[in-house]
């Protein structure tokens, strides 16, 4: 662990993935213009976007990891700002880990009117026994994952990108059976092209030589995180999804991460799209806490083009 990953682990509720230098190979990869704030092994990853009738604004995905000196804290905030003025951007959107990093600075933040990265997750404490992590499991999730090896389910851990292939299927069937939209093919290529097979990979479920079912995880910082899933319209019966997070929580375990973290879930919001995929999360861990991210906060720099952007947003 170099010291900017150790930075990012020791200050961050989810080992700091979405700040690290995977994420912006990645983001170089898909062509995005971004930007590095900051020096030695706390550089914030800014990201730029731009948006029709109003212009750009940055955006720093689960960030700034801001140090624990205040000085500090305004310094880099001032080097951010002067470069969002430099680059003629309407608002920086912050997401950071937690509401108080925001705190004892200059600057007014505005909630967002939207948040990027899921505010609500489920994390797994993986230095626990893995006996006891399956025990405390809903009977019905370790019913399925049992049930799942029995019915002679097999899990490859693929380095073969020629695999995303079968990813692609599996993520075309489950759109079109639950009516969700996913990024393209090209972004899931970039992405492990982008980043080490270390740090993210590719785990798909067979039975015999049919693909089931399919999950995308990252590892860094101490923290495995569930990215992307996909699943069969055949053999459902078989809950090969059940059998995936469990090799993965295994997984985890033995590169040394201390959470698995299943990366969005809804209790506290309550939104009912996501009453199943929470239901479903939930079962690995009944008893646990959901962890609160605060969402996104905006710094505004041009009101105009700013509240012209919430405008059209409220009249979407």
């Amino acid at each position: 662990m170099d010291k900017s990953e150790k930075f990012l682990a020791e200050n961050s509720l989810d080992g700091g993935f979405l700040q690290s230098k995977h994420w912006r190979a990645f983001q170089q990869e898909l062509g995005k213009v971004f930007y590095l704030v900051g020096e030695k092994e706390n550089q914030i990853l800014v990201i730029e976007n731009e948006l029709s009738l109003v212009g750009k604004y940055f955006y720093i995905p689960r960030g700034p990891i801001f140090p624990g000196n205040k000085k500090e804290k305004q310094a880099l905030l001032e080097e951010l700002k002067e470069l969002a003025v430099k680059n003629k951007v309407g608002w920086i959107r912050m997401e950071p880990q937690i509401r108080e990093a925001l705190e004892g600075l200059n600057e007014k933040f505005n909630k967002a009117y939207k948040n990027h990265q899921p505010a609500e997750t489920l994390m797994i404490d993986l230095r626990k026994d893995l006996k006891d992590i399956l025990a405390e499991m809903k009977q019905k999730t370790r019913y399925n994952i049992r049930l799942a090896e029995k019915k002679g389910v097999k899990i490859k851990v693929s380095k073969n990108p020629k695999d995303l292939d079968i990813f692609w299927k599996l993520v075309q069937e489950t759109a079109q059976r639950d009516g969700v939209s996913f990024h393209n093919k090209q972004y899931y290529q970039k992405m492990f092209k982008a980043i080490s097979t270390d740090n993210l990979e590719l785990l798909i479920a067979f039975k015999e030589d049919q693909p089931v079912g399919a999950i995308i995880v990252s590892f860094f910082g101490g923290v495995a995180t569930y990215l992307h899933g996909a699943s069969s319209d055949q053999h459902r019966n078989l809950m090969a999804n059940y059998f995936l997070q469990w090799e993965v929580i295994k997984r985890a375990k033995e590169k040394g991460c201390l959470k698995y973290d299943f990366f969005g879930i809804a209790v506290k919001s309550n939104q009912k799209k996501w009453t199943g995929i929470t239901r479903f999360k939930q079962g690995f861990c009944p008893n646990c806490e959901p962890v609160i991210f605060p969402g996104c906060y905006d710094l505004i720099l041009a009101p105009f083009k700013y509240w012209l952007y919430r405008f059209l947003q409220l009249l979407r």
